[in-house]
């Protein structure tokens, strides 16, 4: 019978605020198979300063096991006696391959790791850690943002003043306000919420950190401030936010939980100054994450065994990547149909190594393939000043309708033309404004709206998919893009949950103009990249609202500030400012570029040679080119010669290990 092995783990961090713990997850059944939820706790050590070990039995079968080291937190929701707290997952180490421990071969006298030290994050040569996702039916994130001119005062002193803000939560149950302040009653000894901490997107670090003891500095229309707060007693957690002037606070406002209707949204609170009178108040934009209502149906969800978040592989050669893939067949003259399954497939065909689509909503909340949210319906009627003659002499009406006012059954029955047709933007060429499919177009492959899944099933699996969640925003002139839209959470939750079931190995990285989403994607999930999508200045487009889309620098900062993969900049900006360029290399962010400046092969070249960009998504991939496979075939027929050459010419496995872990 084979001996156990003693394998022991020690871990310095750093970083470790006093409320954390220090866990070791991993492959073996001790360490919970690479669920956190069963992950195995250390013991903080008495002699050496920030330092956590443990020593667990790994069966003497084993010859090899991985692992990683994870910070948790532990909150209290408090609800009634028989509650237990509940562990929350504060950061993790997210390197794409985990540690490894060779427990036959380092091991003496079946003792193995007994004289190391690792350093929490660190290993390999390099170091990386990221925020936790959302492991618990209880956990939400609570998000704040105070930006634009989101203070008035009204009273006079208290106006021309540069304050300092500070929010802390504060749980209902166990405070109340006593004039203008908050009064602890006797509490459990754990909170239900973390501390909040803070990200300026408007300065050179925009990492998420501790607040000040005299908050940040807030100036309307110059900073933009975002607080982020864990909890898993929603209804029962509150905020105060601090004003300080001059070192000394000097008013306060408080946001309560009945001031947040729904999840995402706006509340604005009266500021309470020293003598208990309002003296101002303060807009606050508010966000509210939770787990994902489908995660407990796919349990790789939360699996520690690998994660591609924040994973990237540099090359020499820069990625293309198919625009809807082929191109924008309704405004441009682009032969196939735009985000069509032939169309993704037509530019993997022809060497796009991405191909770029996008995803909305119908009404019965089903996942379709199309970029705008609005379609023109054609009815026909009598005789109207608005009716248009068709071929066969009878009278059509268009009528704009919203996607997500339409079943997918409606889809596929109605006829509809391209929204270009009303807001004169149709282009002069001669191009399709039909969104009906002709009657040629009649297989799966030709029709629009595919759904999802779809596309994930018949797209060649070889090519990347660059997915957009569609999701409207208010644009800077006042107008929304779509009134009434699908509350965040559920919206994401069904398109999460259809590319679990059907991706498989796919490369998926996301990808969406509204900030909010991105957050959220990477809040709900960790295995799946996110790149935000920005517009930035512009000459020719409508510029959103929101700051975040709206400047590509401050973009940067969002994306590094939520440890986004990367920013999806706009041509246009770049080839006026490559100042974003800095900014995302300077946080090691991944740099895609969209327009249609990129129909150019010369400013191709120039993103590539003088800008480093990463990918390009652009129009007509392929065409008037030599047909070429993509990246990741070559780099799968390399790597597989390498290794039947490394199995013909090894003396032993090892050999071939060593060779394969080259090549990755």
């Amino acid at each position: 019978m084979d001996q156990d092995y003693k394998a022991h783990f020690k871990v310095h961090c750093a970083e470790i605020k006093e409320w954390e713990k220090i866990h070791v997850v991993g492959s073996l059944p001790v360490l919970g198979e690479w669920n956190p939820r069963k992950s195995f706790p250390l013991i903080k050590s008495d002699y050496e300063e920030d330092t956590f070990y443990a020593v667990v039995s790994v069966p003497g079968t084993v010859k090899e096991f991985q692992f990683r080291y994870l910070r948790v937190m532990y909150l209290d929701p408090s609800e009634n006696s028989l509650c237990e707290p509940i562990m929350v997952l504060s950061k993790w180490e997210t390197l794409n391959n985990p540690r490894s421990c060779l427990i036959g071969v380092e091991s003496m006298d079946f003792i193995a790791r007994e004289n190391v030290i690792d350093e929490f994050g660190s290993y390999g040569g390099r170091k990386q850690i990221s925020d936790g996702w959302i492991l618990n039916d209880k956990e939400s994130v609570v998000y704040f943002r105070i930006h634009g001119e989101a203070l008035k005062f009204f009273a006079k002193s208290y106006q021309n003043r540069e304050y300092r803000l500070k929010v802390e939560p504060f749980d209902v149950r166990y405070s109340e306000i006593d004039g203008e302040d908050v009064v602890s009653l006797p509490t459990p000894e754990l909170p239900c919420f973390s501390n909040t901490d803070l990200s300026v997107l408007t300065r050179d670090d925009p990492i998420f950190g501790d607040q000040y003891f005299n908050g940040s500095v807030f100036r309307n229309d110059m900073d933009y401030l975002v607080f982020r707060t864990r909890t898993v007693n929603l209804q029962n957690l509150a905020f105060r936010i601090e004003f300080y002037h001059k070192e000394k606070r000097c008013a306060l406002s408080y946001v309560l939980p009945s001031s947040m209707s729904g999840t995402h949204g706006a509340t604005v609170s009266p500021v309470i100054g020293l003598s208990s009178a309002p003296v101002g108040h303060i807009n606050v934009n508010y966000m509210i994450v939770k787990r994902s209502q489908y995660a407990e149906k796919n349990p790789e969800v939360d699996s520690m065994r690998e994660t591609f978040g924040r994973y990237w592989r540099k090359r020499n050669r820069m990625l293309q990547i198919g625009h809807r893939g082929m191109g924008s067949s309704y405004t441009k003259s682009i032969d196939h149909r735009e985000n069509t399954i032939f169309s993704l497939n037509e530019a993997a065909r022809r060497g796009a190594d991405y191909v770029e689509l996008d995803v909305q909503l119908t009404k019965d909340l089903k996942t379709v393939v199309y970029h705008d949210f609005h379609l023109l319906v054609t009815v026909a009627g009598r005789d109207s000043p608005s009716s248009t003659p068709t071929a066969g002499g009878e009278n059509k009406s268009l009528h704009e309708i919203a996607i997500k006012d339409l079943t997918l059954a409606q889809l596929k029955l109605l006829h509809f033309e391209h929204i270009s047709r009303a807001n004169g933007t149709a282009p002069d060429s001669p191009v399709t404004l039909s969104v009906t499919p002709s009657k040629n177009e009649t297989d799966e492959l030709h029709v629009p709206f595919p759904s999802l899944a779809q596309v994930l099933r018949n797209v060649d699996e070889n090519v990347g998919l660059n997915i957009e969640i569609k999701y409207p925003m208010y644009m800077k002139d006042g107008s929304h893009e779509c009134e009434g839209y699908f509350e965040q959470n559920k919206f994401v939750d069904i398109i999460l949950a259809e590319v679990a079931e059907n991706a498989g190995n796919r490369r998926i990285v996301f990808s969406c103009f509204e900030p909010d989403i991105c957050t959220m994607i990477t809040k709900k999930q960790h295995k799946y990249p996110v790149s935000f999508l920005v517009v930035g200045a512009t000459n020719r487009y409508m510029p959103f609202q929101d700051i975040r889309s709206d400047c590509s620098k401050i973009a940067a900062n969002f994306a590094a500030g939520c440890e986004l993969l990367g920013v999806n900049f706009h041509s246009e900006e770049l080839l006026n400012d490559r100042n974003p360029i800095e900014i995302a290399e300077k946080y090691g962010l991944v740099k895609f570029v969209w327009g249609d400046d990129l129909n150019s092969k010369d400013i191709q070249k120039h993103f590539k040679e003088e800008m480093n960009v990463d990918g390009l998504i652009f129009d007509r991939i392929g065409e008037d080119e030599v047909m070429k496979q993509n990246v990741f075939v070559v780099e799968n027929h390399n790597r597989s010669s390498l290794f039947a050459r490394s199995q013909h010419n090894s003396r032993s496995p090892s050999m071939s290990r060593r060779c394969m872990s080259v090549v990755e």
